[in-house]
């Protein structure tokens, strides 16, 4: 009997399932006409990004919502029931990909989607005060699937590239802050506190799809590199920061100031890394030293006032500004011509007898020693697992 109402409960989600994968794998992975010039090696790539979404999906959404949805109460079978379905997770997205041909663009912004979809599945209860949470993980487990499959959808005519790509996904997360930002600058603390959360959510999920709308109508057509659409992102956090410090040297002690400077700041820093990045080649290794700079340059400034012995929180502020802009400028100027494609590669120049070698663990490993850590299950105590291994 038990067993019979655990399957009736389950049903209904799996009936989900398979209606998204059979409605989502035939038609995935066929070629458009704009895809036909692009390299195999590059329409291939992205599929390990969807896999480990699957896989990071399974461990931290499906399985605690599944054992949710059954009432599940021994902690034996909520970490059984958990690595079931991280691992079914894993094998699902792993077959769903096997003809991948999306490019990491693509990939990108069906997992973008399904990001969305996850957030308007957990913000549609709180708009109905629902204080049920199995509401929210079954509302957040059936948006996922969704938000992934209509970005499928959308994305469906032409080829994306790297950049845009990142680009849309940023323009889509920064509509949900101002979303966010907006009734906050608007001072909505009057209201009943159920009304401030239904107006913040409402104005997040207007403010994602206007974000990544707005983004794509900017960048059409624009020759935006993976390292350039960085550096564009980057800019527009470099100018809320900007905006913020220079609020804070008026010594203004409400903080809707500071978040108003942000939202002023961000786009304007945005339309600055725009502009100054028309005229070179940016690799995303180039990108990551010029945002590193901007940091080391920061800490610099700090530095020389900190050993000036500095009292008031001015002249930090003074120096952060200039220091990280002197940094963007030397990493940039330093870095002309160069070429690296990604950062942080490994060398492979050193001949294998010579190597000292460092292996860390494997995704899973780390997913399994995570859950064991999580739930402290008695009976995997003395569980070995490989942390570290030395060669040389």
């Amino acid at each position: 009997m038990r067993i019979r109402f655990m399957l009736h409960k389950v049903a209904p989600l799996l009936c989900v399932v398979v209606f998204i994968f059979l409605l989502f794998v035939p038609e995935g992975y066929s070629q458009t006409q704009s895809e036909q010039g692009v390299p195999l090696k590059e329409q291939q790539e992205g599929r390990t990004l969807l896999v480990a979404a699957s896989t990071l999906y399974g461990l931290s959404l499906y399985g605690p919502g599944t054992a949710i949805l059954l009432d599940l109460e021994s902690e034996r079978q909520l970490a059984g029931l958990e690595l079931l379905i991280g691992g079914g997770s894993f094998i699902g997205g792993l077959m769903a990909t096997k003809n991948h041909r999306l490019g990491v663009g693509r990939s990108n912004l069906i997992l973008s989607g399904s990001f969305a979809g996850t957030f308007y599945g957990f913000g549609v209860p709180v708009l109905f005060e629902s204080e049920n949470p199995k509401v929210y993980f079954a509302s957040a487990m059936l948006a996922t699937p969704i938000g992934g499959l209509i970005a499928h959808r959308l994305t469906d005519h032409r080829w994306f590239k790297k950049g845009e790509s990142y680009l849309m996904t940023n323009g889509g997360f920064v509509g949900g802050l101002y979303g966010f930002a907006i009734p906050y600058v608007a001072n909505i603390e009057d209201l009943e506190e159920r009304t401030q959360s239904k107006i913040y959510i409402a104005s997040m999920m207007v403010g994602v799809p206007i974000g990544a709308w707005t983004t794509i109508k900017l960048i059409y057509n624009k020759p935006i590199s993976e390292g350039r659409s960085h550096l564009i992102s980057f800019g527009g956090l470099v100018g809320s920061a900007y905006a913020s410090g220079i609020v804070s040297l008026l010594d203004i002690e409400s903080s809707r100031p500071y978040v108003f400077a942000a939202m002023l700041g961000l786009p304007a820093g945005a339309y600055l890394g725009y502009q100054l990045t028309t005229e070179s080649e940016y690799t995303a290794g180039r990108a990551a030293l010029i945002q590193i700079g901007a940091c080391a340059g920061a800490l610099f400034g700090n530095g020389i006032v900190s050993v000036a012995n500095a009292k008031s929180h001015e002249p930090y502020v003074v120096a952060s500004i200039l220091g990280s802009a002197a940094g963007m400028w030397l990493a940039h100027r330093s870095t002309r011509g160069w070429g690296e494609g990604t950062p942080f590669t490994r060398n492979d120049l050193i001949p294998k007898s010579d190597r000292f070698v460092v292996s860390l663990p494997s995704v899973d490993k780390w997913l399994t020693l995570g859950l064991m850590a999580f739930r402290k299950p008695t009976f995997m105590a003395n569980f070995p697992m490989e942390l570290l291994r030395i060669s040389f």
